[in-house]
């Protein structure tokens, strides 16, 4: 079964086209990575795939739906580049933002409720984060960050995990601990993962990847691995 079916896609911002009839699968259970020159289009790609962008033709399916008929998008994890992550413009503990992405759980008040931050609390504890519940996430090292962020993606026990430069701005300690908790998921888990990235030869050394894409002239080549 296909995780992610991508058909035909193009888009552009002008009338330059950004994505230009691209096509790629990816199967269930699959670890890919996506690589390209800074301006290529990745982060546009992921946008489309996200439905946070609207082709300007061609289709994008996920686990055999098409976008606008998949009803339940906390199946989809994201982890946005650390630089938008360190964006957050208000105090907010660990567990706070975890547990905010149960969201649409939370009922007619909107507020979480026990069962929702004791889930929080479990995921949490299951990265290794049981001392950094109650601390502000603006407080902690961009490493610890990002393990919050998985953490956060990972509450509604995802299908697909996309991931968007996650190894840019931590350290080599925090590197190898966010490779070595990529395969545990992929691994154990059976999450689909895509994790779009910059540092093609450090991710391919610490990986077992099922597939290298190369995004260029507005398509997306298979370059092995």
């Amino acid at each position: 079964m296909e995780s992610i079916a991508v058909n035909n896609l193009s888009f552009g911002y002008t009338e330059h086209k950004v994505i230009d009839k691209l096509n790629f699968t990816v199967a269930k259970g699959e670890l890919i990575i996506i690589v390209g020159e800074n301006g290529s289009g990745k982060s546009t790609l992921l946008k489309l795939i996200l439905g946070e962008l609207k082709p300007q033709s061609g289709s994008v399916r996920l686990m055999g739906k098409k976008l606008e008929e998949l009803n339940n998008f906390q199946e989809i994890g994201y982890v946005p580049q650390m630089n938008v992550v360190n964006k957050i413009p208000f105090p907010i503990t660990c567990l706070e933002l975890v547990t905010l992405n149960l969201y649409n759980d939370f009922g007619l008040i909107k507020i979480p409720k026990r069962e929702h931050r004791k889930k929080g609390r479990e995921i949490l504890h299951r990265m290794g984060l049981d001392e950094y519940i109650n601390i502000p996430f603006n407080e902690l090292s961009g490493g610890l960050q990002q393990r919050v962020m998985i953490a956060r993606a990972m509450i509604n026990n995802p299908k697909i995990m996309i991931l968007d430069e996650p190894t840019s701005g931590v350290d080599e300690e925090s590197k190898d601990n966010f490779i070595d908790l990529i395969q545990e998921l992929n691994y154990e888990y059976n999450i689909t993962v895509v994790l779009v990235t910059h540092e093609i030869d450090w991710v391919k050394e610490r990986l077992e990847l099922d597939h290298i894409y190369r995004i260029e002239d507005g398509g997306l080549k298979d370059v092995g691995i």
